[in-house]
């Protein structure tokens, strides 16, 4: 079965303080994790500065399915899709949901992302934006260790 991958940025729309903020996405990312388990689909979500940027990878009506409930999550503003392709292989393969929280070096590379009008129009840039968030999970072992996990392709 074909892989395909998307990958989407978004405005959070999520209210109360920044520990509440940390808890709702943890939530998120868990029942994520469940769902993506059950539909064949791996990822990651990068949540900083009020943006979340999330790769899905899986078949293609499972990355569609949950593309659409995500466009329909009120949690979500201003969702702008960057890219969905097929993919020879999956770059998240070791996390059903891989999760990148925000701290300065990844927030000033988050505030370097064109947004709206300026959207990011070549692969390249998309694909050094899935480089650079694969190199944030695996070299932070300890942040993404509870979303690491493999998915049983057998």
């Amino acid at each position: 079965m074909a892989i395909h991958r998307l990958l989407y940025r978004s405005d959070m729309h999520l209210a109360g303080t920044a520990a509440g903020i940390r808890q709702q996405v943890a939530e998120i990312v868990r029942i994520s994790e469940a769902r993506n388990a059950a539909d064949g689909l791996t990822g990651a979500l990068l949540h900083t500065r009020g943006v979340f940027i999330q790769v899905l990878e899986g078949p293609l009506p499972a990355v569609e399915a949950t593309f659409e409930r995500i466009c329909c999550d009120l949690r979500h503003r201003r969702v702008e899709l960057i890219e969905l392709v097929e993919a020879e292989e999956r770059v998240f393969g070791e996390w059903l949901m891989g999760q990148i929280s925000a701290d300065q070096t990844i927030e000033r590379l988050v505030s370097c992302l064109p947004t709206g009008e300026d959207q990011i129009p070549e692969a390249v840039s998309a694909q050094a934006t899935i480089q650079l968030m694969r190199t944030l999970l695996v070299s932070a072992p300890t942040q993404a260790a509870s979303s690491r996990q493999m998915l049983d392709t057998s």
